[in-house]
């Protein structure tokens, strides 16, 4: 059974302040435009996760649901992960080889740099520091998520706002 993974960078979010702690910073209205953006080109591809995957930051969960409203997804398909936030790609890949063999297709919205770093691990290819709301769309012919790794997934495509903005 094929398995897509995407992984996301969250759309823009507000400066850290003193006043504000880093998992409470929200979109800027860039942001909200970023992640709207990305999810009219998801739709475009005809995506439709089962889940979407997202840290505790308020940022991380915005994007998700804007994403998730433009691909008209249940609000039960996003779930908040504590171990999406701060976390190593150790992390992220052991969250992944536990999910659920019944499910085919997936939405991470994280951080970087861990997600930039996840996704050139996985792939082997140079995406650098991923843009905020870019993703990366990683496939794998694996018969479950146990079996994802780098050795057995590709890079399908890599996408982010300016390739879209006009």
């Amino acid at each position: 059974m094929q398995r897509t993974l995407f992984i996301m960078r969250h759309a823009q979010a507000e400066e850290i302040h003193s006043h504000l702690h880093d998992k409470d910073r929200e979109l800027t209205s860039k942001g909200q435009q970023e992640a709207l953006m990305m999810a009219s080109q998801l739709a475009k591809l005809g995506v439709k996760p089962d889940y979407i995957y997202t840290s505790i930051a308020k940022r991380t969960q915005q994007t998700a649901a804007l994403i998730s409203d433009v691909l008209k997804l249940p609000a039960e398909s996003i779930v908040t992960e504590e171990e999406l936030y701060n976390s190593s790609i150790r992390s992220y890949l052991s969250f992944i080889n536990q999910m659920d063999a019944g499910i085919r297709s997936v939405i991470l919205v994280g951080h970087n740099p861990t997600v930039s770093y996840l996704a050139e691990y996985l792939s082997g290819a140079e995406i650098g520091s991923m843009p905020t709301a870019g993703i990366c769309i990683i496939h794998a012919p694996a018969l479950s998520w146990k079996e994802f790794s780098k050795d057995s997934v590709s890079l399908q495509e890599f996408i982010f706002p300016d390739q879209f903005n006009t």
